[in-house]
């Protein structure tokens, strides 16, 4: 972004339809008091952990959740939101600095977050507002590192208009899930609005002239775990490739034969369809195996994804392939998770090609150490075959997941 300043005659640039903020910041707080004040209202008065939108006729702000808090399990879901809701994407990036973190490595780690979050790109449309002068003063440099603007909090409505008037709308790289996902996320919103307010126009929230409304957070987790080699990645290949219609290079998870770990860390695609509501779909590595760097960094990323009642986890094991390291396997991955995932487990059997014409149940109990896994996970088992890429056999998988009905009611009218 090029430091832009108001015009010499003191006038804005004309800029006249209405702009999209998003809002940034470690602290609730801060962020009403900016998005209020750009404003002109009180919209924005309470701590969420869901985005919630505020709208003059000249502005759209999203006050967005902490970004920053790496507990948070709906990162990606907040994204999804605030790409639908802003689409194609915001004019503008408000990061607001408070008081406790204006040390420059705090400033500097919150924008390189933020770029590893939304891509090398957002600093071309990042503004960060200081609390103080000496702040504003003492930062300065980072305006060229970054390529940033910095603002003091005063005057951001007009500092706001005049940086947007020649810049285009900032564009998501799509890396984890494709464009698709958003612009159905942003039909579904609208007709949420819609039934909400009970017609097109926006319904008042705020004082007159402003609307604010929450954005509903819903996503459901299918975690894939197991040891290098069983088939992980090409099931969770199989599963995406029935959620989606455009099977890009750049949408499926990297899988090849080895015996070195292929995936080195918790990777996830977002679908949608057929299911009708978001899933994210977790690939993990190996995290019992000796060549994984940081295994107790992608321990605590998985932990994220797998929690009681919010997924479901695939303990994918290969046909007739169960090794020693897999004895015990279920209560090794419940220690490291730190809850009983058996629960929530369905013990996913792949290279069902290798079955022929045998009974899988009987094949089951012949194993000893893989019947007990099934009977410790409720029995719930199901066959792939990724050499197939069969709706049906993922739609059964589905099917499987304790209280299915309740949570992909399209899907269990649609199949």
């Amino acid at each position: 972004m090029q430091s832009k300043r108001l015009p010499s005659n003191g006038h804005l640039e004309s800029h006249p339809e209405q702009l999209t903020v998003a809002l940034l910041g470690k602290r609730a707080e801060l962020r009403n008091i900016i998005g209020n004040m750009i404003l002109g209202s009180n919209a924005f008065d309470t701590e969420s952990h869901i985005l919630v939108v505020g709208e003059t006729s000249s502005f759209k702000i999203i006050n967005t959740p902490d970004f920053f808090d790496e507990e948070s399990l709906h990162t990606d879901q907040h994204i999804i939101d605030l790409m639908a809701l802003s689409h194609p994407g915001p004019d503008l990036f408000i990061l607001t600095i408070d008081p406790e973190n204006t040390q420059e490595v705090d400033v500097v780690a919150q924008i390189s977050k933020l770029q590893h979050t939304f891509g090398e790109r957002i600093t071309e449309h990042l503004v960060v507002t200081l609390p103080d002068m000496e702040s504003f003063h003492s930062l300065g440099h980072l305006k060229e590192i970054f390529d940033i603007w910095l603002a003091p909090d005063e005057n951001l409505a007009s500092e706001c208009r005049n940086l947007c008037s020649d810049c285009d709308p900032f564009l998501y790289d799509y890396r984890h899930y494709s464009q698709d996902v958003v612009t159905r996320r942003k039909t579904a919103l609208e007709t949420i609005q819609k039934q909400r307010c009970g017609g097109d126009p926006p319904c008042d929230v705020g004082s007159a002239g402003t609307s604010a409304h929450g954005v509903p957070d819903n996503i459901f987790n299918i975690v894939l775990l197991g040891l290098t080699g069983t088939g992980k990645s090409a099931s969770a290949n199989t599963i995406l490739a029935v959620g989606n219609t455009r099977r890009g290079s750049r949408q499926l998870f990297r899988s090849e034969p080895s015996s070195m770990p292929v995936t080195t860390q918790c990777e996830f695609r977002i679908m949608e369809k057929p299911f009708g509501v978001l899933v994210r779909l977790v690939d993990t590595p190996d995290f019992f195996h000796d060549q994984l760097e940081n295994s107790k960094a992608q321990v605590e990323e998985c932990k994220k994804y797998c929690q009681p009642g919010h997924c479901v986890v695939l303990l994918v094991i290969q046909l007739g392939r169960f090794t020693d390291a897999e004895e015990g396997i279920l209560e090794k991955l419940e220690d490291k998770l730190g809850w009983k995932i058996r629960e929530s487990t369905i013990v996913l059997l792949t290279h069902g090609e290798g079955l022929k014409k045998r009974s899988l149940l009987r094949f089951i109990h012949e194993s000893a150490p893989l019947k007990n896994i099934v009977e410790l996970c409720g029995f719930r088992y199901h066959l792939f075959n990724n050499s197939l890429k069969d709706t049906k056999q993922v739609i059964n998988l589905i099917k499987k997941i304790p209280n299915y009905n309740k949570m992909f009611p399209k899907l269990t009218k649609n199949y």
